[in-house]
């Protein structure tokens, strides 16, 4: 068994499948997806020479915060989406109060898993910090609401590079972070922010790119940010400039390696793949 195997096993034995609530809890969280944030965890981990599945928990913990994210937002009070990680959406194959229900139960459930975890005391308070700010009212769920208050309304990529890092790069920036706390190399933590705030724009202008590019199918969830209305890099700058912008990131990103204290070569991988992603 690989390890992704191995971590799929494990997030599968996580939540019980007891009842209707857990039922649509797993539909969700188990139907696949690109599962970034625990990989970059996890990786990140494997560089520092720290073993990384005592970190299973925590990778858990992201990927429930981050598919707790997408219930709610797919919701018909957010973006009313049909199709999300090439499935039916948690509302629509559920009903609207049990998807409500379910992204709840994720959200919690990610703090037990950490609690719950053999790492330090003071490092699982960390750990438990930075999730919730990421995560928090500091972090994606502010962004979530700039961009329903921006609608059509943005007027500067700076604002709208605001808003992505806070809806998008918060919990991209999140994995990194923690892997320096958990391995102990407090001396990464500012360069993990950089790296991760601009992955987390990439990530989001790449987004906007195949919103208009690729197919439903393609992506695996609804399209129409421009027929809703949504602030893109698209509608602000163009498709030529938003890919021109995402390059410049890149050459970023490719800067701060230079910063870190030691190589980060599977890491570094992973992050590359995501330059190349075409969904």
């Amino acid at each position: 068994m690989t390890r992704a195997e191995e971590f799929e096993a494990y997030l599968a034995s996580a939540i019980p499948q007891s009842d209707r609530v857990s039922q649509a809890m797993r539909y969700s969280l188990l139907a696949g997806g690109k599962r970034l944030r625990p990989l970059m965890l996890l990786t990140a981990l494997d560089d520092f020479g720290f073993e990384a599945r005592r970190a299973f928990p925590v990778a858990a913990g992201l990927e429930m915060v981050h598919t707790y994210s997408l219930i709610h937002d797919d919701l018909p009070a957010m973006d009313n989406a049909d199709l999300r990680r090439g499935r039916t959406t948690c509302h629509k194959k559920f009903d609207e109060a049990t998807a409500i229900l379910a992204g709840d139960g994720l959200l919690t459930k990610a703090f037990e898993m950490i609690a719950g975890s053999d790492l330090e005391d003071d490092v699982k308070t960390r750990l438990t910090a930075l999730l919730a700010r990421s995560a928090g009212n500091e972090g994606m769920v502010l962004g979530q609401c700039l961009d329903l208050q921006a609608e059509g309304r943005i007027e500067s990529e700076a604002d709208l590079e605001r808003l992505d890092g806070l809806k998008t790069g918060c919990l991209l920036t999140a994995p990194l972070t923690g892997a320096a706390i958990i391995a102990g190399r407090e001396e990464c933590i500012k360069t993990f922010e950089a790296i991760g705030g601009k992955i987390g724009l990439v990530f989001q202008i790449q987004d906007d790119i195949l919103d208009l590019t690729a197919t439903s199918q393609r992506l695996g969830k609804s399209q129409g940010d421009a027929d809703n209305h949504k602030s893109t890099y698209i509608s602000m700058l163009g498709l030529s400039a938003a890919q021109n912008r995402v390059d410049d990131l890149w050459q970023q990103v490719d800067g701060l390696w230079n910063e870190l204290p030691q190589p980060m070569p599977s890491l570094r991988a992973l992050v590359e793949a995501i330059r190349h992603r075409d969904h």
